[in-house]
């Protein structure tokens, strides 16, 4: 539970200092977006509906996202991990937020090695639509923790082709030094790059940090 707490802050940092100010503040109508943290109704909209921030839309209409901010590994990004059952402990079985979530779009935030943040948005109903009849596809995992939480390994490729992507590459958001630090942060907390401490910095000048983007 102590790693979930602290990768929950780190995360959250992450979105303050990057996806905040250099996607949804840019894109929204005047620079208007909420995140869901506090108070009673942001826990029924998170736990629910899996809502992490509500941006206001250039014609007005409130968006609610979904993200999933995930750490540079040294590898490319070359799949998404969607979330089936948050919990598979028998009697303790519970849907994830792919069954759960209603939300208007998945922002599958992949942070880089050099601090700067990739965003894929995805039409999250034409995701679960496309998803759940073939769900079975996909290559699941189960994770050690308590829960035991099941996910299934999507590549991108395949969303691409049958849901789209926005826009096709991603949208690379540049953060600012601070920021840049603190995605670099998140990026150390994992067990991969725990045992990497120094990135592959000649990966990262070639630009194959990109290369199946």
């Amino acid at each position: 539970m102590a790693r979930f707490h602290t990768d929950d802050a780190l995360q959250k940092q992450v979105r303050d200092a990057v996806l905040g100010p250099g996607l949804y503040g840019t894109y929204s109508r005047e620079g208007r977006y909420v995140y869901i943290d506090k108070g009673a109704l942001a826990s029924v909209l998170q736990k629910r509906f899996a809502v992490d921030t509500v941006v206001q839309g250039r014609r007005g209409d409130a968006v609610f996202i979904e993200e999933k901010i995930v750490r540079w590994t040294g590898r490319p990004y070359t799949a998404l991990t969607l979330e089936t059952k948050s919990c598979t402990v028998p009697g303790h079985e519970s849907e994830g937020w792919m069954a759960y979530g209603q939300a208007d779009f998945l922002n599958y935030a992949m942070c880089l090695a050099d601090g700067n943040v990739l965003c894929r948005l995805i039409d999250f109903p034409k995701l679960k639509a496309a998803f759940w009849p073939v769900e079975e596809t996909f290559r699941e995992t189960i994770s050690t923790q308590h829960n035991r939480t099941a996910c299934r390994i999507v590549p991108l490729r395949w969303i691409a082709e049958n849901v789209g992507i926005h826009p096709p590459a991603g949208r690379l958001i540049y953060a600012c030094p601070e920021g840049a630090e603190i995605v670099k942060q998140y990026n150390g907390t994992h067990y991969l790059n725990a045992e990497r401490p120094q990135m592959d910095l000649l990966a990262q000048q070639e630009g194959r940090a990109c290369a199946d983007f």
